[in-house]
Parts: structure tokens; C-alpha cells; sequence
């Protein structure tokens, strides 16, 4: 059901009721889950297949920090240890009077629900039945389609360190551009699932960092533990059709780890596609590379063993290279477009941060906070700029910080019921400024742009003055129960909130050249008339919020040990809407754009309430449909 409307105040009253009802709950019995973490189950029997209570299952990787979990299992045999992290584990199974059942070198993917089960032979304590590598590659309870990329993964595979390059390893995902090695570094991409456009969610630690279908906030790889890329089949947790990421960034530990790493290319082993053709058409070089490297370290480790850990990490990669037909100045004749033009250079560096810090104060509470901040700089501004039409003299300077950080509180009471709650932001300021241009000529009156519309060719200072930011704040919660056996099989449920508050804003500073663009053409024959004039209204700095309110009910149901089905209810309202705002008289066009002012303008809300049903079928131990 969906329904458009101006007046919301039952949905925002209902909503807010059930959000205020799931706080209740979350108050009087905290716990916690969140979709990047991981469940392994199973039940332990003897050799004759009977169900084995009061085995210790015991839960050992250098992914926990705490060092182990330890569970027992149940009357049925059955045991359940969720909320896990990705990571390697061992899992042992001991019991008085039988030998113990060890299971090593066990992998365990981001978002995945692995089924262990363990056969106990009789024997001794000091006998043990050792089973390595046995890691399980099917989700048998899944309904959703993904790929998981862990980090081992990522260090395996010679690709760049784009967060895009991660959609490019994921069947059913294509991206509007093809990346070899980082030669698109610090373009966003955007992305399709199965040839379906829309809208992404890329969770960053339970941040969502997208920018419609990109990645709004630019991002390495070398920080993350592990990314599951999700195509279809999503849950009633993501809002969204298009691609769903879950990513992981990694945590310190008891032991120290890290790792540092150089690159570099340079022009020798760099081929020339200059053909005949491209000479004949006036151009001297096509795209040359100077240099790329690339530099990069973490480390993470301890600060109070069992209790407090950290993880930073720095990354920078600077590319310089040509660009097809950009001029630094015109050529000895004195013009451009002529062919006999020096050429530049063009520069492209990000450099990433990242912190994060994990405290245990209790065994069943746990704070993590992090911090990723980005800089994008591009000194000849941005692509498609510069260009052959647009030569060094009329460049700008461009600079793209963004950042993601966030809090969050993991807090388990029982093992029947745990709940997590993230709170942080993700967002970005591009920042087009021509008077701090190192290389551009003076950005000052008497120098305004022009625009010849017979060639193409831009000269005089750049027009871009633009000031955009795209924030993004929000607030996930969520509320995991696990009911003892009843009701027709076995279930997990999950109830949460999601609540996003976006502002967006594409604005023009003053130009200190001239608000306005001198445009040239060929008039009557005569090349280089004045034609027009093209004329800006700044300052303008708008203000566009879009507000997000989003609760969810799943049910994991196991009918029975080979099928489960994947239960879940949505309600979402999405609300765009212009807050009352005024802007400045343009100075040097008080009469076209006096100064104005703005009442608040409702722009649309948009209301769903979404189904979701998914049936898992094990048709065989490693074959599900």
C-alpha cells in the first residue's frame, strides 16, 4: 500500500508510538543484533543420534577481543551463539565421558548463519576429535543473494583500493565505469543490480555512506575487515531495491597486527594509443601518466587487555597525468585549439584516515566508536574539467572533504534477547573555489568568463563558485528475541527503528570576477561577436531536507531442520520538504535578485507499508533454493 499526502500526522503519531513501545522494550530488556554480525548454531547428539544436553560449546578467535564464549546445549541438543563478528574461529565440544569434538580453522562471514553440528564419540577428555577447515560456503536460512569479501580476499586480488572496485568482484552488479588499478580514483561510481538503477545502502560499521546509487562518501578498502555485497532478496531491515552493503571496519585486538605498504607507477612502463588519426586532429599527446602511488599503514592492538582496543589507519594516493588536449597557455602563434599548445598536467590525491576504539566495561556491554575522515584534492579542478575547452588559465581549485563517524552500544542480558543501537553521520562538502587556484590566471574584475560558442573554448576566470554538502544523520536500532522451540518450529524475531534526517544544498558564493559569463559566437560571418550574456544570482545557499522514519518486524522462522522462512513487515514514511530560509540581494544584481525570504514548503511525503517473504529450501547439505 502506498499513499501520498501533505497532512501526516497519524503516520508520524503512529510511528512515533511504535517507536516509543520498542524504546520501552529496549529499556526494560537490552540485548543487541545488528545485520553485520553472525550466528553459528547446531545441535550436538551421540552416536546413535540421540540429542546430548549440558554440552560446553566453547568459542575461541582473535575476533572476539574478550578472548572466548562459552555456551551450553540445550535439552534438544540445540545450541546458539549469535552477535559474532567475521573472523576465524575454533569451536570445541567437551563433555565428561566423551571424547571432545574440536572444530579449527572455522571461517565465519559477515551477516551469515552457519549450522555446526557435532557428533560425540565416548572416550576420555585428553581424547580429542580434531576437524579442520570445515567452514560452511551456503547460507541455509538466507533468502537474500550476496557475496562476501573478506580481507584476506581483498589482499589477493590486484585491484585498486576504490570501495567501488568492491561492486566490481560482485556477480549481478555493474558499475557506469570500468577502474584498472585506481585510474578512476576519486570518482564516485554508481551502480546497477541485474540492470536495475536504484538507490543503494552502503553501511559503513551500521553507517549508510551512499549518495543515491554511489558512494557519497569516498572510502578505502584497506580498512575494512569485510564487506557482503547484497543484490536481491533483502530483508524488511533495508528500505531500499538496489545493491545493499555491509561493511565491517577492522578492530584491534589483544595482539598487535598491521601492515604498510608502497606503490608506485611510473611513465617507463607506459604505453602510447596516439594514432595517425588523433595527429590528424591537432593533438600532441593523449593521456600520459607522471606518477601514481600509493602509501598506506595500519595498525591496532590493545591499550587494556580484555577491555580497550584501537585501530587507526592512513592512506594516500596521488596520481598526476595528462589529459587529452590541456593546455597550460596557448601556443607560440598565440591561440589555443590549434594544435601547438604546451600541455599540463593534471592532479588527483586522497588521503584517508581512520580511528576506531572498542571498550568492554562488562562482559555483556560493549562501546564502539569511529571516525573516517577523507580528502579529496584536485588542484586543476574537477573532471570533466580540466579539458581541452577549458585550459589551465580558466581552472579552479577543488576540494572534497567527507567523513563518516559514529557511536554505538552493544549490550547483552540474556541469551534469549540482545540489542544494539548506532548513532553517527556520513556526508561530504565539495568546495569549487577559482581564486584559490594556484595555476588559474587572477581571479579578479576585469576578468570574467567567456564562453566563444563557435569553438568551445572557455577562457577567463572559471564561473564555478559552488558550495554543496550532503549531509546525512542517523539512528539504527534494533531488538533481537529468540523464543525457546514453540509455535510450529524454531524463531528469531527482530523489531528496530530506522531514522535518517538528510540536508542537501547546491549554492553560489559571489564571484569576485564578475557574476555573469561573456558568450561569443560566430555572427554574420564574423567570428568572436558578442552574443549574450549570461548572468548568475548569488548568493544562493538553499536549504533541502529530506527526514526518513522507518520500523521493521522479521521473523527467521525454521519450520523445520531443511526449510525456513523469512518473515517481515516495513512501514516507512519519507518526507522532502523546504525549511523557511531567506537569501542576500545579489551586489551586483540588486534589481534582478533582491534579497528574499522563504516560508517553509512541504514537498511531498510519501508513505509505505511493505510485506516481505522469502522460503529457504535445503535440498541437501550444501544445496539450498
Amino acid at each position: 500500500m502506498v499513499s501520498q499526502t501533505r497532512n501526516s500526522k497519524q503516520w508520524h503519531a503512529a510511528l512515533f508510538a511504535v517507536s516509543i513501545a520498542l524504546m520501552v522494550i529496549l529499556v526494560a530488556e537490552p540485548g543487541w543484533a545488528q545485520s553485520a554480525l553472525s550466528t553459528i548454531h547446531g545441535t550436538v547428539r551421540d552416536e546413535s543420534g540421540a540429542a546430548m544436553p549440558g554440552v560446553t560449546v566453547t568459542l575461541t578467535s582473535p575476533s572476539l577481543q574478550v578472548g572466548q564464549i562459552v555456551v551450553v546445549s540445550e535439552a534438544d541438543g540445540n545450541y546458539r551463539v549469535g552477535e559474532l563478528p567475521a573472523g576465524v574461529y575454533r569451536i570445541a565440544f567437551e563433555l565428561a565421558g566423551f571424547k571432545n569434538y574440536v572444530l579449527a580453522d572455522f571461517r565465519l562471514t559477515i551477516g551469515f548463519v552457519a549450522r555446526v553440528d557435532a557428533t560425540m564419540a565416548v572416550g576420555g577428555l585428553e581424547e580429542s576429535i580434531t576437524v579442520t577447515g570445515a567452514s560452511p560456503v551456503v547460507d541455509m536460512t538466507s533468502t537474500t543473494t550476496s557475496v562476501n569479501l573478506t580481507s584476506d580476499t581483498l589482499e589477493a586480488v590486484p585491484i585498486g583500493r576504490g570501495l567501488q572496485q568492491l561492486f566490481a568482484m560482485t556477480p549481478g552488479v555493474t558499475t557506469n565505469r570500468v577502474d584498472v588499478g585506481d585510474s578512476w580514483m576519486g570518482v564516485r561510481a554508481s551502480t546497477e543490480s541485474y540492470g536495475q538503477t536504484a538507490n543503494s545502502k552502503i553501511q559503513i560499521d551500521g553507517i549508510d555512506i551512499s549518495d543515491g546509487t554511489s558512494t557519497g562518501v569516498y572510502m578505502t578498502s584497506l580498512t575494512l575487515e569485510e564487506a557482503q555485497i547484497r543484490t536481491s532478496g533483502n530483508d524488511a531491515e533495508v528500505s531500499t531495491p538496489g545493491v545493499s552493503m555491509v561493511a565491517v571496519i577492522k578492530s584491534g585486538s589483544n595482539n598487535f597486527h598491521g601492515s604498510y605498504i608502497a606503490s608506485i607507477e611510473r611513465p617507463e612502463l607506459q604505453g602510447s594509443n596516439l594514432s595517425d588519426a588523433l595527429k590528424a586532429q591537432g593533438l600532441s599527446d593523449t593521456e600520459p601518466l607522471k606518477h601514481l602511488y600509493d602509501v598506506s599503514g595500519d595498525l591496532g592492538g590493545r591499550i587494556v587487555r580484555d577491555k580497550l582496543w584501537f585501530y587507526g589507519a592512513f592512506v594516500q594516493q596521488d596520481k598526476v597525468a595528462g589529459v587529452v588536449g590541456f593546455a597550460s597557455g596557448p601556443g607560440p602563434d598565440g591561440r589555443y585549439l590549434t594544435g601547438d599548445e604546451p600541455l599540463a598536467d593534471v592532479r588527483t590525491r586522497l588521503t584517508h584516515g581512520s580511528v576506531k576504539l572498542s571498550y568492554q566495561p562488562t562482559r555483556n556491554n560493549r562501546l564502539i566508536a569511529a571516525w573516517q575522515p577523507t580528502l579529496k584534492y584536485q588542484p586543476q579542478g574537477l573532471p570533466p574539467e580540466p579539458n581541452r575547452f577549458r585550459p589551465l588559465e580558466s581552472t579552479l581549485d577543488y576540494r572534497n572533504p567527507s567523513s563518516m563517524y559514529k557511536g554505538e552500544l552493544q549490550s547483552t542480558l540474556s541469551n534469549r534477547m540482545v540489542f544494539n543501537v548506532v548513532a553517527g553521520y556520513g556526508g561530504y562538502l565539495a568546495d569549487y573555489v577559482p581564486w584559490r587556484s594556484k595555476f588559474a590566471a587572477p581571479v579578479v574584475a576585469g576578468n570574467p568568463p567567456r564562453l566563444d560558442r563557435e569553438t568551445g573554448l572557455n577562457l577567463g576566470a572559471n564561473p564555478k563558485t559552488n558550495l554543496e554538502y550532503r549531509d546525512k544523520w542517523q539512528v539504527d536500532s534494533g531488538l533481537s528475541i529468540f523464543p525457546e522451540r514453540g509455535l510450529g518450529g524454531q524463531h528469531e524475531l527482530k523489531v528496530g527503528t530506522t531514522l535518517y534526517w538528510r540536508r542537501n544544498s547546491v549554492g553560489w558564493r559571489v564571484h569576485p570576477s564578475g557574476d555573469y559569463t561573456l558568450v561569443f559566437d560566430r555572427l554574420n560571418n564574423v567570428s568572436g561577436t558578442p552574443s549574450e550574456i549570461q548572468i548568475r544570482n548569488s548568493p544562493t545557499q538553499p536549504d533541502a531536507r529530506a527526514y526518513y522514519y522507518a520500523g521493521y518486524i522479521k521473523d527467521t522462522w525454521r519450520v523445520t531442520e531443511r526449510v525456513t522462512l523469512n518473515l517481515g513487515l516495513r512501514l516507512e514514511q519519507q518526507k522532502a520538504f523546504l525549511p523557511e530560509q531567506s537569501k542576500e540581494a545579489s551586489p551586483q544584481f540588486p534589481t534582478l535578485f533582491p534579497a528574499a525570504s522563504y516560508d517553509r514548503l512541504d514537498v511531498l511525503t510519501w508513505n509505505t507499508v511493505v510485506p516481505r517473504i522469502g522460503l529457504a529450501w535445503d535440498v541437501a547439505n550444501k544445496t539450498v533454493v
